[in-house]
This record gives structure tokens, sequence and C-alpha cells, in this order.
């Protein structure tokens, strides 16, 4: 009985905080999951200018461009953009591969004081042409974030 006595208690403490760490998840997951903004422009051949979500009537547009263009494996790439209004407090970027993993490439995007940017480089594709999806996470100043998604060919 004295060893059944600790697993009992045990059990009584760890069931309930297993139980409670699974819903606390399930609940914070679907405040952190957001559909993405997504945009057809192609970075490779223009700035993009995308409507951003507002919290007032007035719609804010983030104007986004890479250089240099075309992007290429094993080239700097900066990615660049504005916001009109409010500034973001925080932004990064994040690349992925479409077709293939092509390891982690996530950059801090910083503010110069005018503009939003960051570099970084794309990893060497083995079947020559990569579509890239890259994924720019902008924080707001009171916390809420959400992603914008792009895509572009590189060699």
């Amino acid at each position: 009985m004295q060893r059944v006595k600790p697993v009992l208690t045990a059990l009584l403490i760890i069931l309930p905080l297993g139980v409670s760490v699974y819903l606390l998840q399930s609940v914070l997951s679907g405040f952190l999951e957001r559909d993405p903004i997504t945009t057809d422009c192609d970075v490779n051949l223009e700035t993009c200018l995308i409507e951003l979500p507002s919290g007032n009537e007035k719609s804010r547009v983030l104007s986004l461009s890479m250089n240099p263009k075309p992007a290429k494996s094993l080239v700097p790439l900066t990615f660049s953009f504005t916001i009109d209004g409010q500034q973001p407090e925080s932004a990064w970027l994040d690349l992925q591969g479409t077709t293939e993993y092509m390891g982690i490439n996530q950059t801090p995007i910083k503010f110069n004081g005018e503009s939003w940017s960051g570099v970084t480089e794309l990893s060497v594709c083995t079947t020559g042409l990569m579509v890239w999806k890259a994924r720019l996470i902008i924080t707001e100043q009171d916390g809420e974030s959400y992603p914008v998604d792009f895509f572009f060919e590189a060699e």
C-alpha cells in the first residue's frame, strides 16, 4: 500500500497538469493561427503593393521589393519594405523551397528610420530552378502578428 500511495499522488498531479497544458495549447493555437495575406505579384519583376489589415477605416499599404533582380542562389538578396502609417514593432522573413526542403532560412528585418530591410541568401537547388515561398511576418505595436506570403523563382 505504501508503494501505491506515491504513484497515485503523482498521477493525481500529472494527469490534471497534462490535461491543462493540452487545453491551453488548443486555445492558444486558435489565436496564433492566421490565414496569410497572399499576393501573386512577382518581386523578381516589380515592387509589390499589398493591402494590409487595418483596425481603423483607412487601409495601409505595404510596398515590398527585392534586390538584386532576378534572385539567384548564393547571391546576397536584400528584401525591403515600407508601410503607410504606424510602423510595426518587428518583422522577419522566412524563406522555404516549394518543391524540396532547402533548410532553415529566417532573417530579421530591421527598421532604419525610413524603411525595413534584411539581407539573406538562397541555398543552391539541385534541380536548377526553384520556386521559393517567402513569408514576411509582421508584428504590430499591439502585439498582433500576421503573415504575408509571396512567391518568386530563383536559379
